[in-house]
């Protein structure tokens, strides 16, 4: 099974190329017409050039308006994507105040942190079923012949779930989609970043904390996913018929986007 690819581009986390995928039908995921990645406020005009170089013309935002105003991103030249607001929940950030607050007083609890991101995996898909439904809006009506990306803050939560479900929509097998979804503790680098996030925190809360205590910030578990397909299970009957009744992929839209994103 071959893996999207990773690109180091300075000032963008887990930014990569989801092509590379094979379906179950035989079709594959082209490459240079699907991204995913983190933020981009940190890109400056020498950085732009070479994401440029991707033409990437359509760019969905799934960040809520703190997010976005902690995080400005300027479109640099040559660079001038479509962008596309799409604020979905799921940001962690006050809740993991809540946390800091409470470690100042107990150990890091660490099952806490873990138990809250599978919470955030079962919420996001039906409470925000509707900004989920608009990045598919974008890809299959919305096609100007050039690639689209779409990313949160970190690309692993929101953007995990987004991109495990186009991979369904494409018909991928189940170990593809969760292998893509997995590949942010490569693309971030999990053990060094872990090791950074348990200093800032431990710094914030005087407390000592483990890296391994903070991977839920940092990385991704594939329990998350299965919890996310799970409760799209339980609220739809299936996830085949989450993707047809909550994000409007009928047959032909199906078709649409299998003809926009596979090859031959």
């Amino acid at each position: 099974m071959n893996k999207a690819r990773i690109h180091n581009i300075p000032g963008v986390r887990n930014f990569r190329d989801m092509g590379g995928y094979t379906s179950k039908g035989g079709g594959t995921l082209a490459h240079g017409r699907l991204f995913r990645s983190g933020h981009f406020a940190e890109v400056d005009a020498a950085t732009a050039e070479q994401i440029a170089l991707h033409n990437i013309t359509t760019v969905v935002d799934f960040r809520s308006a703190p997010e976005k105003e902690r995080m400005r991103v300027t479109w640099h030249e040559p660079w001038q994507p479509r962008y596309v607001e799409n604020p979905i929940g799921g940001n962690a950030a006050a809740w993991i105040k809540d946390l800091f607050e409470r470690v100042a007083n107990a150990p890091f609890p660490a099952d806490e942190l873990y138990a809250q991101f599978i919470l955030a995996f079962q919420t996001i898909p039906i409470a925000n079923a509707d900004g989920l439904k608009k990045l598919f809006d974008v890809l299959v009506d919305d096609d100007d012949g050039g690639a689209a990306l779409f990313h949160c803050t970190a690309g692993k939560d929101r953007t995990g779930i987004a991109g495990a479900l186009i991979m369904t929509a494409l018909d991928m097998p189940e170990d593809a989609i969760f292998a893509d979804f997995l590949l942010t503790n490569e693309a971030v680098d999990l053990k060094a970043r872990a090791v950074e996030a348990a200093k800032q925190v431990a710094e914030k809360t005087g407390r000592d904390v483990s890296p391994e205590a903070v991977y839920p910030l940092i990385g991704v578990e594939p329990d998350f996913l299965k919890a996310a397909f799970a409760v799209m299970a339980e609220e739809y009957g299936s996830v085949d018929k989450y993707l047809t009744n909550a994000m409007g992929l009928t047959t032909e839209r199906r078709d649409t986007l299998r003809a926009r994103l596979l090859g031959g």
